[in-house]
């Protein structure tokens, strides 16, 4: 494990803790960010920031803390971290704010340049993280079971859809 790697995720929760100017320090002009909930990653420190902005909006009162070391491999890093927060702004996939605590952990997978985070990949668990914030059925309960159903029929249906093509 290398020293400037603990160090540097030190600073960058604690950038994490403060706001979009104080992680945008912390990335290269041309940042690509994968986020298991956008359809695309995002490309460049504007849209980064957008991405940032959105974030602190929805969780403005957010604490970060790691849930083991880092573990380094030349340029690449992975950060195992902890979130806690409430969710008092609207959630950026277009979710309205919820009012409720919201403690998630995962995992990212850095990419350094010079220094600077070049790319990252953040994965977490977004079904339980919804339905902790009061956006997504309870495991077994009713409206899941619903929603599954409607959900199977529906790629049943596409399937047979398919077959039916020449």
């Amino acid at each position: 494990m290398a020293g400037w790697a603990d160090d540097f995720f030190i600073e960058w929760q604690r950038a994490w803790g403060t706001g979009t100017e104080a992680v945008l320090q912390y990335v290269t002009e041309d940042i690509e960010y994968w986020d298991v909930t956008l359809p695309e990653p995002i490309h460049g420190i504007d849209a980064y920031a957008a991405h940032c902005d959105n974030f602190f909006t929805a969780f403005p009162d957010g604490t970060w803390s790691m849930r083991e070391p880092v573990i380094c491999e030349g340029n690449r890093v992975t950060e195992p971290w902890a979130f806690r927060g409430v969710n008092s702004g609207p959630i950026w996939i277009g979710l309205p704010a919820t009012g409720k605590l919201l403690e998630s952990q995962g995992t990212d997978i850095f990419e350094f340049r010079d220094g600077k985070v070049c790319r990252e990949h953040s994965y977490y668990d977004v079904v339980g993280n919804l339905r902790a914030l009061g956006l997504w059925p309870g495991i077994g309960s009713r409206t899941e079971g619903v929603a599954m159903a409607a959900a199977g029929a529906a790629i049943r249906g596409a399937g047979l859809l398919g077959n039916l093509r020449p």
